[in-house]
């Protein structure tokens, strides 16, 4: 196994003229416009602020006194909630009001809705434990795929075909996003608690302050074959210089023979990888301990550009800056040097 040590970096937005915010209670789910400079910030007193980001000023606050929000996702300038209830929400586009888009409490599942994502006229999110869902806006088509064994889901990225889940087992799952078939690939030597799409593949920031870097061919929809004596093994088996990666699957009677992927790990510091945005060619990397880290894709130059006060939850993209959010609420924003 190949393992590269790196220099870790803190995790704090300051840049040329400071903008930051900090909140008095944790944060609990948050998303960022691109388009409209918009952040949704939700707490743990169970309020939904709307902050404009030039000032990061409340521009509309929500409070919600039964029904909780269990994940926030901006497709464009529009706004969408996951709630408890298993309720996804659509917002008004001046964020005054909220309608119902799709109500999972009918399936019978635990409906918490988690890791919402929508794109081109689609919702993804998972519902309860391990169910994740498909649903088209046009069609009112509803999909869903069991994750079988997983334990809760831990990172969810949508890629153009596939969707690649990680649980807090350490499982890694594709789902085919035509089919909804589900695969259990095996597990990693640690559980993912970020994830990021880049170049061919996705990385994962791991709770040991490592990232796991997955390549693969979606379309190939990574072939296994069975075996009859191999035991269980962690997704620990690194890309070496001749070989690619090879991953048991964790019920010791077969192996998924990773004919498309390699796997990579790179050790990035002792604190947990808890967050993780790529921009071109440039991975920002966010710590539990509040570093950020600023890395090529290869992780071979990194640099701490900053520290926040507490662990660095997410990590938006907003053309010549980044925004920090971290779990106490504090909010800093850097600008992106050349």
């Amino acid at each position: 196994m190949k393992i590269i040590a790196l220099v870790c970096a803190l995790f704090i937005f300051s840049f040329a003229s400071d903008v930051s915010a900090t909140a008095s209670l944790d944060v609990k789910s948050c998303a960022y416009s691109e388009q409209n400079k918009t952040l949704a910030i939700y707490d743990t007193k169970n309020s939904l602020n709307i902050l404009n980001k030039k000032y990061l000023k409340p521009i509309r606050k929500f409070d919600f006194k039964t029904d909780e929000i269990t994940s926030l996702a901006f497709e464009g300038e529009n706004l969408y909630a996951g709630f408890s209830s298993g309720e996804i929400a659509k917002f008004s586009d001046n964020f005054s009001s909220y309608a119902s888009a799709l109500n999972l409490s009918n399936l019978s599942l635990d409906a918490q809705v988690t890791h919402l994502h929508v794109a081109n006229g689609k919702i993804y999110a998972v519902a309860g434990k391990n169910a994740f869902i498909s649903y088209d806006l046009a069609s009112k088509k509803l999909m869903r795929a069991d994750l079988n064994g997983a334990y809760c889901i831990a990172t969810c990225q949508i890629l153009n075909s596939t969707a690649l889940i990680t649980s807090w087992d350490r499982s890694v799952f594709t789902v085919n996003l035509s089919t909804m078939k589900a695969k259990n690939l095996g597990k990693l030597k640690s559980v993912a608690l970020s994830a990021a799409e880049i170049n061919s593949g996705v990385i994962f920031g791991l709770a040991s302050g490592e990232i796991a870097s997955l390549k693969f061919d979606a379309e190939a929809n990574l072939t296994q074959t069975n075996g009859k004596d191999n035991a269980s093994s962690n997704l620990t088996a690194v890309k070496n210089a001749q070989n690619k990666a090879d991953l048991n699957l964790t019920s010791g009677k077969a192996n998924a023979n990773l004919t498309d992927a390699e796997i990579q790990i790179y050790k990035i510091s002792n604190s947990r990888v808890k967050s993780l945005l790529v921009v071109q060619d440039k991975v920002y990397i966010g710590l539990g301990n509040g570093e950020i880290l600023r890395s090529d894709a290869e992780f071979k130059q990194i640099e701490k550009i900053g520290k926040n006060s507490d662990a660095v939850i997410k990590i938006f993209n907003d053309e010549d800056s980044v925004i920090a959010v971290s779990i106490n609420g504090e909010i800093q924003i850097y600008k992106k040097k050349s």
